[in-house]
């Protein structure tokens, strides 16, 4: 499974005007060794000390702006997550996709990944001509070399596709929150879907692409970086779009027409439709665990819309058909 693949939607730690709207924690709850270790990486790279503003905190990880120095510093008691991001990020920037400054990695425990903070705002259908340049970008992101195992373990997609369809389908029954008869239009939609993921491509795929993770410069319409590599896998480069678009599909049309390698077919709209789904499902018990209930009763809404949708758009051709038939 794409390990913590959904994360809090919206967060952009690069962004000032997101880092104040988003406050999901209490400064009085910080855990003192991920503030520690971020002050010494501070002192290690810059001589002295900064004010330090929590930016995002969870048991094993947090986020601080140094506000003088702008710089964000990335911390986690484990430290593999922030070297694979670190690695990520540089051969994305030498192949020439925009990141932001990579200005060290302490190994830790806690492990600290420090970097200039970009100002700019989340990616949006606003911004069409920034959009069309992200999915330029993207493409040569998805350029970067991936092979399986997937992180499930399997060797097929479509096999990787369906363990994880049925494990957040067991999370989710657990906690009781979708009824009998969304589960069983969940499960009928993904079934429906299915044979469509058994000849997909396989990328490097930045692994968790919110709108929050390309940021852009809303006057010039450019995009100024691309964020947050911690969850690169190899899939189908429709997941990162699937992701990108969740709360704006309006951006569709705009990556792919920068995304010269993949064409705006109906098959391609399906298999975003899945993933979309997919990515609902799994937000779910990811944000409940975490306390994040009104994001986590968003995306049920989301999906229940979703699966509506699908319902109806597959009756239809039923329902024409009988009436053509009625009237001959």
């Amino acid at each position: 499974m794409f390990e913590d693949l959904p994360s809090p939607q919206g967060l952009s730690y690069h962004s000032l005007r997101e880092s104040r709207r988003m406050t999901f924690m209490d400064n009085a709850f910080v855990n003192h060794a991920l503030e520690g270790a971020a002050k010494r990486t501070l002192t290690h790279l810059t001589g002295s000390e900064d004010t330090l503003k929590l930016l995002y905190l969870q048991p094993d990880r947090a986020l601080f702006l140094a506000e003088n120095r702008r710089i964000i510093l990335k911390v986690y008691t484990a430290g593999t997550a922030l070297q694979h991001e670190y690695a990520t990020a540089q051969k994305a920037a030498s192949i020439g996709v925009p990141i932001a400054k990579m200005l060290g990695l302490e190994a830790g425990p806690p492990a600290v990944l420090a970097m200039e903070q970009v100002l700019g705002h989340p990616l949006s259908s606003r911004n069409p001509f920034a959009a069309k340049e992200a999915g330029r970008y993207l493409q040569r992101l998805h350029t970067l070399g991936a092979h399986p195992p997937f992180s499930g373990g399997q060797q097929q997609w479509d096999a990787f596709i369906s363990w994880w369809e049925n494990e957040e389908i067991e999370k989710v029954k657990r906690l009781g929150v979708l009824d009998p008869l969304h589960m069983s239009q969940l499960q009928e939609q993904f079934d429906h879907l299915q044979p469509l993921l058994a000849q997909r491509p396989i990328v490097l795929l930045h692994g968790d692409l919110q709108t929050a993770h390309i940021l852009v410069d809303p006057q010039t319409e450019q995009v100024l970086a691309f964020l947050d590599f911690a969850d690169a896998q190899p899939g189908d480069p429709l997941v990162d779009i699937a992701v990108l678009t969740l709360w704006d599909p309006e951006l569709t049309d705009f990556l792919l027409e920068g995304y010269s390698d993949i064409a705006n077919t109906e098959e391609t709209k399906l298999v975003l439709s899945l993933y979309r789904l997919l990515r609902h499902l799994a937000e779910i018990p990811w944000l409940l665990e975490r306390g994040f209930k009104a994001l986590a009763e968003r995306n049920m809404a989301a999906l229940k819309d979703s699966l509506s949708a699908s319902h109806h758009s597959r009756a239809l051709p039923r329902m024409g058909e009988h009436a053509s038939g009625e009237s001959g």
